[in-house]
């Protein structure tokens, strides 16, 4: 199994399929389990697709004590590229995941050919969130299917949910039998909340970028998709009716569409190893 060795965290990444590279990176609370076996499967049909556990995430170990920063995930995600032998890769970031990536274009532009950015924010003042909603992303239940019903909750709208409710309640219990522990979750929240954001320095950015985001998202709501989209100068803004924060899963097959699409077109400059 490959892992990454950091000063100060142990990386696990995964490297599957052919193609022009792209990195994935994951949200607060996930892990490389929760893109999915077939989303990652089709994506791996046309990319070399690199995915990997945050720090503290899945089989990836760091000390939550420490206190993370999204500018020391940005740096991760770029000695995965490296530890993968990749110079230059397309990134696609959900929800923190898409913080990061952000991070990554502005510390690392040379690594970055085009940016998919899905149900996240530029952070910092500008990023709109509800009180009620930053202390319900505090209060995850212990016990696991409270767990479950609680992220069916804070993800789907109520009329998704009631017609998918077996299958979503199957799907959470299979993710969250080896869910991180409390502290690194909470660790992932801390890293959002001392981030400065992106806001004043988007318009540094000059690749391509793909925003997505669901009219109905709770976490963070689609003004900051639209937000985003507006500082990214050439980007394409792409909204799924009906759909909340969880949108890959609800609209699954148009998602995957919208991406291969963009990626088809979207990176103008030479990929690959190094």
């Amino acid at each position: 199994m490959p892992f990454v060795e950091r000063s100060d965290a142990r990386l696990y990444y995964e490297v599957r399929g052919q193609g022009s590279p792209l990195l994935l990176i994951m949200g607060v609370g996930g892990n490389i389990r929760w893109w999915g076996t077939g989303f990652l499967r089709r994506l791996a049909e046309k990319h070399t697709v690199i995915a990997f556990d945050n720090r503290g995430a899945g089989q990836s170990e760091a000390d939550p004590k420490t206190g993370w920063t999204l500018e020391q995930m940005a740096d991760d995600a770029r000695a995965v590229l490296a530890a993968a032998g990749v110079e230059r890769a397309h990134v696609l970031g959900y929800s923190m995941g898409g913080m990061i990536a952000q991070e990554l274009a502005l510390r690392h532009p040379e690594a970055v050919a085009s940016l998919v950015l899905g149900a996240t924010s530029c952070g910092g003042p500008q990023m709109i969130q509800s009180d009620d909603i930053k202390r319900e992303m505090r209060s995850r239940p212990a016990e696991l299917a409270a767990r479950a019903a609680w992220y069916m909750r804070l993800f789907f709208p109520e009329a998704f949910r009631a017609k998918n409710e077996a299958y979503l309640h199957s799907a959470f219990h299979l993710l969250l039998r080896e869910d991180m522990p409390e502290a690194v979750y909470q660790a992932q929240l801390d890293a959002v909340d001392r981030w400065q954001g992106s806001w004043d320095r988007l318009p540094r950015l000059s690749c391509p970028a793909l925003v997505m985001h669901g009219l109905e998202d709770r976490v963070l709501p689609y003004v900051n998709g639209e937000r985003l989209a507006h500082r990214l100068a050439g980007s394409r803004l792409k909204l799924y009716a009906g759909c909340g924060h969880g949108f890959a899963m609800q609209a699954g097959g148009a998602v995957l569409r919208d991406v291969l699409a963009f990626l088809d077109t979207g990176g103008d400059g030479a990929l690959g190893a190094g």
